[in-house]
């Protein structure tokens, strides 16, 4: 039973359904016309039930006042001529009125000399300034009777208010009648137009949300030319304009797509072309400009020999040519590692590192660079050994001139998982919401990687160096890489 009851209730004890109810602008509508529909009749009754009040009491009262006034003018002369059975008579009549509960006569000595109805018996019962404070039900009032200026004597009457009670307990119940009608009148047409107007209210809830979940077909009916008949017609056109900018923004992105893929194929390919169009040429350095210059070193080295002791001109310009020629080669033999360093196709991806990362330590002694390798990076490929070697390249010339950093640690590994290359400094970092420059050599690592199918992130911020990795997957990596690495 517990179960059944907890499934009604959400974590916080509230029942979804009436959740629901309260936030429905229908609900929400009815329950607030009618709480104020109800406040103010409320008001309204309570004031007329207190304005009926004071109308009977005020009214008794003056009454009272009119009949006493009276009863002691005219039972002075009564008394005077001693004539009490007419007095009583006249009494009498006047006992008639449905309001009056007693009426007592009493003579100079307050003795009683005539008592009609309900009358109370000595001593008299406290004189009431007013019918609204009587809370014994009786208004007792009283008047002297004089004679000619002299007092003959003393009325006292009591006025039930029970005929009053009455009276105003009927107007009471015709009032509050009257509120409940209205109140019921008013949720009856506050629930009309409450459900006429919410469900015109709702069909544009329902249509909105449409649009939201990206349906541009919708189309609201424009049943009148009211406010919400306006709001639906404009909703119309506001669907039917981004409908239009959407289809457009679409094709555009699809534009747009396509280009970007075009773009990095073309990249890729410009990338690939750059690296086989280097080492073409290295390699025609090499073979053509290596073997010209090496016969000129053998050339100049017979004329220093065989002009030795003969003629000293001509040892001194064959030793002039040998050097020159060494520096032809030494210049030759650079730009042949920068354009393919040898190392890599001759003994492998972690010698070729090894070496630049040696030349680089060479000539930036005062940062530290560590290398660490593990897993089998044998035969990863060409095109994968030439990528990780140039990102490398492009990472250490960035920490040669920006990060101002005083160590630098590459780790290269590889797992079931793929390739992993990071290259961490600690130098100054990149504040990233800074404007920069085009940042062509983080762009030229990025394509490189994705090249491959591979991954490229970084981490960075101003003070705590920067981190870059390289992810390259074995399913993603470059399909000739793979191909060559199964051979």
């Amino acid at each position: 039973m517990k179960d059944s009851m907890s499934c009604c209730s959400d974590e916080n004890g509230l029942n979804p359904m009436a959740t629901t109810l309260f936030h429905s602008l229908r609900f929400r509508l009815i329950a607030s016309v009618v709480t104020i529909e109800i406040v103010m009749l409320s008001l309204l009754v309570w004031n007329n039930i207190t304005i009926i009040h004071a109308t009977h009491t005020d009214r008794l009262r003056d009454t009272a006042s009119s009949i006493i006034q009276q009863i002691a003018n005219t039972s002075g002369n009564y008394m005077v001529a001693v004539d009490y059975a007419t007095l009583e008579d006249y009494l009498g009549k006047v006992m008639n009125y449905q309001e009056l509960d007693y009426l007592v006569i009493l003579d100079r000595g307050e003795g009683t000399v005539i008592s009609l109805g309900s009358a109370p018996h000595a001593p008299w019962p406290a004189i009431d300034p007013h019918p609204a404070r009587v809370t014994d039900g009786v208004f007792d009032t009283s008047s002297e009777i004089l004679v000619a200026g002299q007092p003959m004597g003393k009325v006292l009457m009591g006025f039930s208010l029970s005929l009053m009670e009455e009276a105003i307990q009927k107007s009471r119940i015709r009032g509050i009648s009257i509120a409940a009608a209205e109140i019921i009148l008013t949720v009856i047409v506050t629930v009309l137009i409450g459900l006429g107007l919410t469900r015109r209210l709702g069909v544009l809830s329902k249509a909105a949300q449409a649009v939201g979940g990206g349906d541009y077909s919708v189309n609201i009916p424009v049943e009148t030319a009211d406010e919400v008949g306006k709001t639906a017609r404009a909703f119309n056109q506001m669907v039917t304009e981004v409908s239009s900018r959407s289809q457009q923004l679409e094709e555009a992105e699809k534009k747009a797509r396509k280009l970007l893929a075009e773009n990095r194929q073309l990249i890729h390919t410009s990338l690939t072309v750059q690296e086989e169009e280097r080492k073409h040429l290295a390699r025609e350095l090499h073979d053509e400009l290596g073997q010209c210059i090496t016969a000129i070193q053998a050339d100049a080295k017979s004329i220093r020999d065989l002009s030795q002791g003969r003629d000293e001109r001509i040892m001194t310009s064959s030793g002039a040519i040998l050097e020159v020629s060494s520096r032809i080669y030494e210049v030759v033999h650079s730009m042949m590692q920068r354009l393919r360093p040898g190392i890599l196709d001759d003994l492998g991806l972690i010698e070729a590192l090894q070496e630049e990362i040696s030349a680089w330590q060479e000539r930036n002694p005062n940062t530290k660079c560590t290398f660490n390798t593990s897993g089998d990076l044998a035969d990863l490929g060409e095109r994968t050994n030439i990528t990780i070697y140039r990102i490398v390249q492009e990472c250490l010339t960035n920490v040669a001139k920006y990060a101002n950093a005083s160590e630098v640690t590459i780790d290269l590994s590889k797992n079931s998982d793929g390739l992993v290359l990071s290259v961490k400094d600690d130098g100054q970092g990149i504040d990233l919401s800074a404007p920069t420059g085009s940042g062509l050599g983080l762009i030229g690592m990025r394509e490189r990687a994705e090249a491959l199918g591979g991954k490229f992130s970084m981490e960075t911020e101003p003070g705590n160096g920067v981190s870059i990795f390289i992810t390259i997957s074995e399913e993603n990596r470059q399909p000739a890489d793979r191909r060559k690495t199964r051979s």
